[in-house]
């Protein structure tokens, strides 16, 4: 991975604030000046992270009142969830895990309808891309391949059949998510029979394509059998912390900022 830019870590650094809390919305940040002479960087890579963060959503500038942090729940976009699964040092917590693999349960059904439909229209092409992630998929498991080969082609097969669908927001989504589906995806494979799990992701896939099976026999088998497999990742996922944590600074100047809470006046006693 590429070693990223000054105005990269500071975006990466207040967002991390954001995500976890030490940063909430209604916070109005230090002037420009305080804020670089704290975090030990210079005005203008500051103000490219401001800027960056601006675009997303995190923050709003109004004119004589400062940056405030905006709520990201609300203000903010698929993006804000791409860079979260970009920080490394920043661990996402239980329940967002969790909450996460809930929407893929429910997304992935939808996908793959989407997906048919689309072929069925006289787009089959789409079914061509994804019989060879298909075919990869069976040659890996032949050749023995490792977990982590493996659940890289799991991944390329959610990606070509979101491609599929032709539509802008699944598409979108799953770039956003594609990072943090690998990680997962490779714990899930830790936890489950990953021979038994190819067979049936293979299987269902030569239906799909094959153009004769009821989606709606596809789709709720598909439903029966996600809904058992991934009990183990959140079995896994109850282990862990429940809200999110920085467990390092991303902002790699030697100074290990993890709060701004001098600079922001919230160590005063009673004051979250």
């Amino acid at each position: 991975m590429p070693v990223k830019t000054l105005p990269d870590q500071i975006t990466d650094l207040l967002i991390a604030f954001v995500f976890t809390g030490k940063l909430v919305p209604g916070d109005k940040l230090p002037p420009e000046r305080q804020l670089a002479e704290y975090l030990g960087v210079d005005r203008t890579s500051l103000r490219m992270a401001l800027r960056t963060l601006t675009r997303m959503n995190v923050v709003h500038t109004l004119q004589g009142s400062g940056i405030r942090v905006l709520d990201y729940k609300r203000d903010g976009g698929l993006d804000f969830l791409g860079d979260l699964f970009k920080i490394d040092e920043l661990e996402l917590g239980g329940d967002f895990l969790l909450s996460g693999l809930e929407l893929f349960i429910r997304s992935m059904p939808a996908a793959m309808r989407m997906s048919v439909e689309k072929s069925s229209k006289g787009a089959r092409n789409s079914q061509g891309r994804v019989l060879g992630v298909v075919h990869k998929m069976y040659q890996g498991m032949q050749n023995g391949d490792d977990h982590r080969q493996l659940a890289t082609l799991e991944v390329e097969l959610i990606d070509t059949l979101l491609e599929s669908t032709d539509n802008v927001f699944m598409q979108v989504a799953g770039s956003s998510s594609r990072q943090i589906r690998q990680a997962l995806t490779e714990k899930s494979y830790e936890l489950i029979d990953v021979k038994a799990h190819l067979d049936f992701l293979v299987g269902l896939m030569m239906r799909i394509v094959s153009g004769v099976a009821d989606m709606d026999d596809i789709t709720k088998q598909y439903v029966e059998y996600i809904v058992e497999a991934v009990k183990p990742l959140k079995d896994y996922f109850l282990t862990l912390p429940s809200g999110p944590r920085l467990i390092s600074s991303p902002l790699h100047n030697g100074k290990n900022i993890m709060d701004l809470d001098d600079i922001m006046k919230k160590n005063i006693i009673g004051v979250d």
